[in-house]
C-alpha cells in the first residue's frame, strides 16, 4: 500500500499545470514544464506498480524526452513548442493505460477502494486535460491555421491548457472558441469524455470509498 503514492503524482501534475498557465512560452519554461510533467508521469506509473520491465520502458521513454528537451535548450535558442506538446501527448497516452490497469489490479488485490485509488483516478482526469491541450496545439501546428477563433496570437501553450481545463470541466468561459470543425469536434469530445468520466468513474470511486467488496 505504501508504494501507491498517487497523492504525490497528483501534486506534481497540478504543479505542472499551474506552472504552464502562469508562465509565458519560452525556452526554459518549456523545459521546466516538460520536466514537471515527466516526473509526474513517472511518479504515477511507479504508484501503479506495473511489472519492472514496463516500469523501466516508461522510465526510458520519459528520460529520452527530458534529455532531448535539455539538449535543445543547451545548444539552440529555443525548445520547440511542438516537440513539447508531442512529448506530453505521447507520454500521457503511454502512461494512462498503465495507471488505469494498476488501479484496477490494486483494487482487486486490496478488496476495497482507498484514498490512493481516488487520487489515482483524479490523476487520470488531469492527464486527459493535458493530453487534449497538447492535441489542440498539434492541430494548429499541422494545419498551419489558428486553432482559436480569436487569432493566431492566442495560440500559446498556456492558453491551450486553459481552454482544455474550461472545456473538460464544462465551465465554458467563452473567451476562447475553436475556429475549425476539427477543433470544435475535439472540444465536444473532451467535454463529453470529461463529464462521462466524472459521473461514472469518479462518482463510483467516491461512493464506494473505504467499502470492501464483501460489504458491497
Amino acid at each position: 500500500m505504501g508504494a501507491e503514492r498517487y497523492g504525490f503524482a497528483l501534486i506534481l501534475i497540478l504543479a505542472s499545470m499551474v506552472f504552464i498557465m502562469a508562465t509565458p512560452d519560452g525556452k526554459w519554461a518549456n523545459v521546466i514544464s516538460l520536466n514537471l510533467q515527466a516526473f509526474a508521469l513517472f511518479a504515477s506509473t511507479r504508484a501503479a506498480q506495473p511489472r519492472m520491465a514496463l516500469r523501466v520502458t516508461v522510465g526510458v521513454i520519459i528520460g529520452l524526452a527530458i534529455f532531448a528537451a535539455w539538449t535543445q535548450a543547451a545548444f539552440t535558442n529555443s525548445v520547440n513548442d511542438d516537440f513539447v506538446r508531442l512529448s506530453t501527448f505521447s507520454l500521457v497516452v503511454i502512461a494512462t493505460p498503465v495507471i488505469g490497469w494498476g488501479l484496477v489490479r490494486q483494487v482487486k488485490e486490496r478488496g476495497r477502494i482507498t484514498t490512493h485509488t481516488m487520487m489515482g483516478v483524479l490523476c487520470i482526469y488531469l492527464l486527459m486535460c493535458l493530453a487534449f491541450a497538447s492535441a489542440f496545439g498539434a492541430i494548429a501546428a499541422v494545419s498551419g491555421d489558428p486553432f482559436f477563433q480569436q487569432g493566431v496570437a492566442d495560440g500559446t501553450t498556456n492558453n491551450y491548457l486553459y481552454y482544455s481545463i474550461t472545456t473538460i470541466t464544462t465551465v465554458g468561459m467563452g473567451d476562447f472558441s475553436a475556429a475549425t470543425n476539427l477543433g470544435r469536434s475535439l472540444t465536444a469530445a473532451e467535454a463529453l469524455i470529461g463529464q462521462i468520466y466524472v459521473i461514472t468513474v469518479v462518482a463510483v470511486i467516491v461512493g464506494n470509498l473505504g467499502r470492501s467488496r464483501a460489504n458491497g
